[in-house]
């Protein structure tokens, strides 16, 4: 083969490879910080059969969540970041927005709603329930609560069986993100009684993003592993989990997850309800004893909010819960993702703008790797010029292949040359830009933060699109003709540095032969095949790429110019 086929093959095998790392791992690798449907689970023992019956879902016509959050029989607590909603019929926490982020971009959206009322198509609730074992009857989730006390972030509601039976729920929310529930039950009646309970988070037609860098469903951290995953679609029958810290639903920037205070006759598992509804409950493995005139307490958490390191983190540390901050989707390489996330959390608080902590990324990024592509740009340039030179080996022993070969290499160490040379800068980009695309995705600070003029949203794909010339016509291009104004840039950047890297001395030309014209005319393919897959990505990716190949040009061009000199 000669050295020009091998040159030609190992451009394709770098491209191939590139591209393997940028969009098909996912698919073919399993996640190693989230082991995927790897929770340990046990077969449902009779003692948890008691669980099942606490939280049947009552039956209420679909309305909308406004007309839900407006019913009377409703009262609030909030601080700065939340604000709560507790429904009294039935003493649910169905209800939570956070103050500090909205819907869309546009200053009017409403809050993110996290939890949502029961009865509503997307319901997404909290419910804590208990049965009498003795008078056969189900508590809390049928009934009717009063008010005792309702301050800021404080409510304590009150509710009573016909058998004497009575729950004081306290309901506190902390300065942060989790919400504190405690249950005083006093048992008024004349005799003993037993108590079973489920604490449920009931969770039905989640939205799905269906994006394959970022994991959607239910996530938890159990006895023997790290994080584990379970897609919603792999969710079925009830399965019991085994000392299980927290579990809860996570999407890209929001999770919503119960924290088990690990009492011993507590268990937590997961199921589903219906076509597009699932359950996650924690209950008791046997049964509660109240002596008569006694009363006990029971305690439960539940956190509600952004995926912030440093906010999932402190959680972790202050209430022991082991990995929460992994409850965010680091991915494969999280060794890189996860410092990259907490730098990027830094930059964003000195900077005050992503566009710079991006522009500052780049320059960072370009100067750290810059002795090693200094060197791959300067060999490739020497390759480069030692055309004619190759060219006249070819030519020489021609009909003696293994002649040539050794006469090729004893050429390579001569002049200090090398044929994967130029392939050696995008394997070397690969791994730091998937990084950072998976970083851009999933980190709260990219959400909502705008970078000038029409880019008001860094995590999303740039929408001002070229055929329909930038929003001049009204109308709104098919997925496959969205290409917006960043991912054009980028692509002439790229199809610029793509030329600077072929292009040789005007008097070299004519020692190019077939396979060097083939190789050049693969390599200005490639900005256009990128600028068409890329465009889909978010615009903070295509701004970093973008900067990278100016600088990259700018790196090519004094490489070539120094082996000019030479």
């Amino acid at each position: 083969m000669s050295s020009n086929n091998k040159e030609l093959r190992n451009l394709m095998i770098a491209i191939a490879a590139f591209m393997a790392i940028m969009f098909g791992y996912n698919y073919f690798f399993e996640d190693y910080s989230h082991n995927s449907e790897s929770v340990d689970v046990e077969e449902t023992s009779n003692n948890s059969e008691q669980e099942s019956n606490l939280s049947e879902n009552v039956s209420f016509e679909k309305i909308s969540i406004k007309d839900a959050i407006s019913r009377a029989s409703r009262i609030s607590i909030e601080n700065s970041n939340v604000i709560g909603s507790i429904d009294l019929n039935g003493g649910i926490l169905d209800g939570v927005s956070l103050k500090n982020y909205k819907q869309t971009t546009d200053e009017n959206s409403d809050n993110v709603m996290l939890l949502t009322p029961r009865g509503t198509e997307t319901e997404y609730y909290y419910s804590i329930n208990y049965k009498d074992k003795i008078n056969d009857q189900n508590i809390s989730d049928n009934a009717v609560w009063s008010i005792i006390e309702n301050s800021a972030n404080k409510a304590v509601i009150q509710t009573k069986t016909q058998y004497g039976v009575t729950i004081e729920r306290s309901i506190t929310l902390d300065d942060g993100y989790v919400i504190t529930i405690k249950d005083r039950i006093v048992n008024g009646s004349n005799k003993d009684i037993k108590l079973s309970k489920s604490a449920d988070l009931i969770r039905a037609n989640p939205v799905r993003n269906n994006y394959a860098v970022v994991f959607e469903g239910l996530i938890c951290n159990c006895k023997k592993s790290d994080v584990s995953e379970v897609k919603y679609s792999d969710i079925g029958k009830k399965e019991i989990l085994q000392d299980c810290k927290w579990i809860g639903y996570t999407d890209i920037y929001w999770l919503c997850s119960l924290l088990n205070k690990r009492d011993k006759n507590s268990a937590i598992s997961y199921s589903k309800l219906g076509d597009d509804s699932y359950k996650i409950s924690l209950y008791s493995k046997s049964d509660i004893k109240i002596e008569k005139e006694q009363a006990i307490e029971l305690s439960y958490s539940l956190f509600a909010g952004p995926k912030d390191i440093n906010l999932l983190k402190n959680y972790a540390k202050n209430l022991k819960l082991d990995k929460f901050e992994m409850a965010i989707d680091f991915g494969w390489f999280f060794m890189i993702t996860k410092p990259l996330v907490r730098f990027m959390d830094l930059l964003e608080r000195l900077f005050s703008n992503m566009g710079l902590v991006i522009l500052f990324l780049t320059l960072l990024f370009k100067i750290i790797t810059y002795p090693l592509t200094k060197k791959s740009f300067e060999s490739a340039a020497k390759m480069r010029e030692a055309q004619p030179k190759i060219a006249a080996i070819q030519k020489m022993y021609a009909h003696d292949k293994m002649r040539m070969n050794q006469e090729m290499i004893a050429f390579y160490k001569k002049e200090k040359v090398s044929p994967l040379a130029g392939c050696l800068p995008m394997l070397l980009q690969a791994p730091i830009f998937f990084c950072l695309y998976k970083v851009f995705f999933i980190s709260i600070e990219m959400r909502h933060a705008p970078l000038f003029g029409w880019i008001r949203d860094l995590s999303a794909p740039d929408q001002l699109y070229i055929f329909n010339l930038f929003g001049l016509i009204d109308w709104t291009p098919p997925s496959f003709l969205k290409i917006g104004i960043w991912p054009l840039i980028m692509g002439i950047t790229m199809f610029l540095q793509q030329k600077l890297s072929s292009s040789v001395k005007e008097k070299n030309n004519a020692a190019k032969t077939q396979e060097m014209k083939m190789q050049e005319n693969m390599m200005l393919i490639m900005p256009v095949l990128f600028t068409y897959i890329c465009s889909s990505f978010p615009v903070g990716v295509i701004v970093y790429w973008t900067i990278s190949n100016i600088l990259g040009i700018v790196q090519q061009h004094y490489a070539n110019t120094r082996v000019k000199k030479l």
